[in-house]
């Protein structure tokens, strides 16, 4: 990621005269007056400012919440560029504007649902943006399975947007289907069907809830489709039944072939309104988390949903129905169409490939995502680091401000 400025370096002797002098000027000053505005500076230099490109879901931008949280963010002193977004064109505009003026921003903010998060992700792959382009998202869709996943909530925009601006930003796995990019999951069988179905009024009454809900009253409706699927071999759990089938280019690759109720692969860990469908996925390690489920009848499917809303493997009556993968790509093929859902974004096809393209792009994080990386102490450090250099840059930082206010 291209920071911004934060000033010239300074000696420690400039150091300590630039603290001395924002002390001297505050003396004999009115409060509310120039102290308030070397306060301010003091603040903001020690916090940082960033130039942020803020790209909004147009209907969801005018909530008095969003507003609240673009408040704050004005009243910190970052340098915001706002596009209100109505269509995948002006997300397209958006992105295409970041990667023209790279070097002019630190952020690029993606404020909606997890389908605006996936367009913006696919934006920044097809116009293949730089791997160091830091993405920070701001939740106001229904699920925000992939906020909450990060532990930023939807009931706290004003946080979540202060972790956009200040979180730690951190290398991230970019998964595709079909070449289709996806940050969180893909989902296929029973479950995407249910969220297809899923009525929206019902998930403005009760969020996430909804899809749930949708897929109990659906069980009528269940089928399992026939499949064939290949991955590469040794990286499969032990309770899978792949057997080797064959040598590619790639080493040793494992086929499999049975009936399929429900496929979720993930490069997050939850989909659906907050189903755990792959609840020990790391976004860091180049690897797919997969999840399918075989043979559960159809009384036992409002059981299979808690489990699996529930993330737990432990139901010894679904033990040999549920069945876990970790791999770097995957190849399904059905019988007939397969749904899918990546994202938001449908996808209906016989055959598909699932690969993963590590450290694909950067993403701003807070210190409570430690269950999504590899190395959960390395966010707390950085977040340390961080806040280390903000304090040691602040009194410079907060004398250029002031000279540029003819202070």
């Amino acid at each position: 990621m291209r920071s911004a400025r934060l000033g010239p370096c300074v000696s420690s002797d400039r150091y300590a005269a630039a603290t001395h002098a924002l002390q001297a000027k505050r003396v004999g000053l009115p409060r509310g007056g120039s102290h308030s505005v070397i306060c301010r500076a003091e603040q903001q230099a020690r916090m940082g400012h960033k130039r942020v490109l803020l790209l909004a879901h147009g209907k969801k931008a005018e909530t008095p919440e969003f507003k609240e949280a673009y408040a704050w963010l004005e009243k910190d002193g970052h340098h915001i560029d706002l596009m209100k977004t109505a269509s995948p064109e002006d997300m397209s505009k958006g992105v295409k504007k970041l990667i023209a003026h790279f070097g002019d921003y630190d952020i690029l903010i993606a404020a909606g649902g997890d389908g605006t998060i996936n367009q913006v992700v696919n934006e920044l792959v097809d116009q293949d943006a730089p791997k160091d382009t830091c993405l920070a998202v701001l939740p106001l869709g229904t699920a925000n399975d992939f906020a909450t996943s990060l532990t930023i909530h939807d009931d706290n925009l004003v946080q979540a947007m202060q972790t956009a601006v200040q979180g730690i930003s951190k290398p991230v796995d970019v998964a595709s289907a079909n070449g289709k990019s996806f940050l969180n999951m893909a989902t296929g069988g029973f479950g995407t069907e249910a969220a297809k179905q899923t009525d929206s009024d019902l998930k403005d009454k009760v969020g996430g809830a909804a899809y749930l809900i949708t897929g109990v009253t659906k069980v009528n409706e269940l089928a399992s489709k026939h499949a064939k699927a290949r991955a590469p071999s040794t990286t499969h759990d032990s309770s899978t039944q792949w057997q080797e089938q064959e040598q590619g280019e790639k080493g040793d690759v494992d086929s499999w072939e049975g009936d399929l109720l429900v496929l979720a692969v993930g490069n997050a860990q939850q989909a659906g309104g907050g189903m755990k469908m792959c609840p020990e996925a790391k976004i860091d390690d180049g690897l797919l988390d997969i999840t399918y489920v075989q043979n559960v009848p159809p009384e036992k499917v409002p059981e299979l949903l808690q489990t699996l809303a529930m993330g737990g493997r432990d139901n010894d009556d679904l033990a040999e129905s549920i069945k876990t993968m970790r791999v770097p790509w995957l190849e399904v093929e059905c019988s007939e169409d397969l749904s899918i859902n990546c994202d938001g974004e449908p996808l209906n096809d016989k055959k598909y490939k699932f690969e993963i393209h590590k450290h694909r792009i950067c993403l701003m994080v807070p210190p409570t995502a430690n269950d999504l990386f590899q190395d959960s102490k390395d966010l707390e450090d950085k977040q340390r680091q961080k806040e280390k250099e903000l304090e040691a840059q602040a009194p410079a930082k907060a004398v250029e401000m002031l000279e540029n206010l003819g202070m």
